[in-house]
């Protein structure tokens, strides 16, 4: 137990350090374009991508992988609100959309679509910026985390 919270504690000590070389890419920002597009369909503004939100998104993806718990509450950070929170991310609501296992972001888009909760939140006006976030586990399964912010 010691030794696990030590592992966090080094974590969140550097982690900020790291931010100067956070790269967007790949099925992340894909992700961010797809549901622009859904948003742009049903003639919500687009989403920002803001490296903070993005950054605390991996950590969400990252924690999930790391405890096997499929959940919108974390062990280590607790909701998304106390995650914003811990890392001084203003924010008036938060919303969080949370996939395992879909290898794509296009699978990923499909399922949130297709459940009025998720898709509630990807349509929702207040929100303005956004964040992914994707872990692979050891056997190769994915992690998805979206975090999404109103100011």
């Amino acid at each position: 137990m010691k030794k696990t919270i030590l592992v966090l504690v080094a974590i969140l000590l550097f982690l900020p350090l790291l931010a100067a070389g956070y790269e967007y890419n790949g099925p992340e920002s894909e992700l961010i374009s797809l549901i622009n597009n859904e948003r742009e369909l049903a003639g919500v503004p687009p989403l920002v991508i803001d490296w903070e939100v993005a950054r605390l998104a991996r950590y969400k993806s990252e924690d999930m992988k790391s405890h096997k718990m499929f959940d919108h509450e974390s062990l280590v950070y607790g909701n998304p609100a106390q995650l914003l929170e811990r890392f001084h991310i203003s924010f008036s609501q938060v919303g969080a959309n949370i996939a395992m296992g879909h290898e794509v972001p296009r699978e990923v888009m499909e399922a949130w679509v297709g459940s009025d909760g998720h898709l509630a939140n990807l349509l929702n006006v207040d929100f303005t910026r956004a964040g992914v976030g994707l872990s692979r586990d050891e056997d190769g399964i994915l992690y998805w985390a979206l975090l999404l912010v109103a100011e």
